[in-house]
């Protein structure tokens, strides 16, 4: 090792351990076992005031992949260290790794395997190296420098045993994801997400009014409980469209017909542009849209909540006309038999027709609020990354090869698959 900015791997910090005899300091989220087997051989040599040991026992740590997956590195590096009298100790949250083997110190930067496989590249650096250069800032902070422990600044604590065992309980209770699964997944999800849309309780012409059967001289309770009145608020026929102003392109307010229709079709119209259709498998978008996507559904958003203000304006005339309508048919029925609860509402032993109006426009305009309270159209959508199972699904990835070409999802599946080198090394730690 003659440069500054070196490649570190699992496999460079065992050979730079295994050189150790005068002092030995490791630090660093996590290891694996072949790392914790280079320890515990080193510690026959350096004597024990000179070594430190600080690792992260978490266990997020090993979902992270900063370590092996069910803590075997850990459990190595403990047994060695009680045989030969020296400490392991815990400092939360380290991310950073750090080595000093005798005149040897590497400052590295750990791979997280959930996200990448370690490098094992030598033109992609990601340690400084320094050699018989350690600062003594750095050799005090370690406990390694003149002072001794006086000035250590990480890995105060000792690692407790129950704690260990703690973690290894967690990983066994909700296990790490494999590492190879958890990166194409990861690849995947950047690229691609299912989405679910839907555009919700928009049309009225399902809407209807609850009106009482006495209205409809129905007084006889056990019959009045089974008879259902309802009137509908907008013929099945009839497309509510309302007019009203929104933003021009020039910024200036212009008026616009919007209802159910121009809802399907702007609905339609987002779906063409930023929806794959994926069978059984749901609805998909590719990742690089969702900002556009999600622009385009609050702008149908705020259309839909002018439109739904217009309605409401429009239901509030609508009353009037169902109350014409209605007591042009009832009100003789009603004025000769009126319903009982009426009764203690008009003074005179006959109600008089402005009685009549009165009391039923009382009735269904409460009936109408109601509705109108109920109308609240929305739009709902969720995203969910897809799963490794559906992307290594033959039907699924047959349909990606199909939609974005057979060499573009070759490429992605062989450059992201895990590496054979590190699908042996996950099968020797378990």
């Amino acid at each position: 090792m003659n440069r500054t900015f070196v490649s570190v791997n699992d496999s460079v910090l065992v050979a730079a351990i295994q050189r150790a005899t005068r002092r030995l300091v490791f630090i660093a989220p996590g290891l694996r076992p072949a790392v914790a087997l280079a320890l515990r051989d080193a510690m026959k040599v350096v004597p024990v005031e000179a070594i430190h040991l600080v690792l992260d026992v978490d266990a997020e740590v090993a979902r992270l992949g900063y370590g092996d997956k069910n803590f075997k590195g850990m459990g190595l590096l403990q047994a060695a260290a009680a045989e030969h009298g020296v400490t392991v100790n815990h400092h939360p949250g380290i991310r950073i790794g750090l080595l000093i083997a005798d005149d040897v110190t590497l400052i590295y930067s750990p791979t997280p395997e959930l996200i990448e496989t370690e490098n094992r590249q030598p033109d992609k650096p990601n340690a400084i190296l320094l050699n018989a250069e350690l600062p003594v800032s750095l050799a005090n902070a370690c406990a390694v420098g003149a002072e001794g422990h006086a000035t250590l600044e990480v890995g105060k604590d000792v690692i407790d045993t129950r704690a260990v065992e703690t973690v290894k309980r967690e990983l066994v209770e909700r296990p790490p994801k494999e590492f190879n699964v958890a990166r194409v997944e990861r690849v995947f999800s950047s690229m691609l997400q299912f989405v679910e849309l839907r555009i919700e309780d928009y049309k009225l012409t399902s809407r209807s009014l609850s009106l009482s059967p006495e209205l409809f001289g129905v007084k006889k309770a056990e019959v009045a409980r089974r008879l259902s009145n309802r009137y509908h608020l907008f013929a099945d026929t009839e497309a509510l469209t309302v007019e009203f102003e929104v933003p021009g392109p020039d910024g200036k307010p212009v008026k616009e017909r919007f209802g159910p229709r121009s809802i399907d079709e702007e609905r339609q119209r987002i779906k063409d542009r930023f929806i794959i259709e994926a069978g059984d498998f749901g609805l998909l978008i590719l990742r690089k849209d969702v900002e556009e996507f999600e622009r385009e559904l609050k702008l149908l958003e705020a259309r839909m909540e002018a439109y739904k203000q217009a309605v409401q304006k429009e239901i509030k005339r609508r009353t009037e006309e169902i109350v014409d309508e209605l007591l042009a048919a009832l009100k003789d029925a009603l004025k000769a038999n009126p319903p009982d609860h009426w009764k203690k509402q008009f003074a005179t032993t006959t109600p008089t027709d402005a009685d009549i109006r009165r009391l039923f426009e009382k009735e269904v305009r409460a009936e109408v609020n109601r509705v109108n309270t109920d109308f609240k159209p929305r739009v709902f959508h969720a995203f969910k990354d897809v799963a490794y199972q559906t992307f290594h699904d033959e039907k699924f990835r047959k349909l990606l090869e199909d939609h974005f070409g057979e060499m573009e999802i070759h490429r992605i599946f062989k450059e992201y698959d895990a590496a054979p080198e590190q699908k042996q090394a996950e099968s020797s730690d378990s």
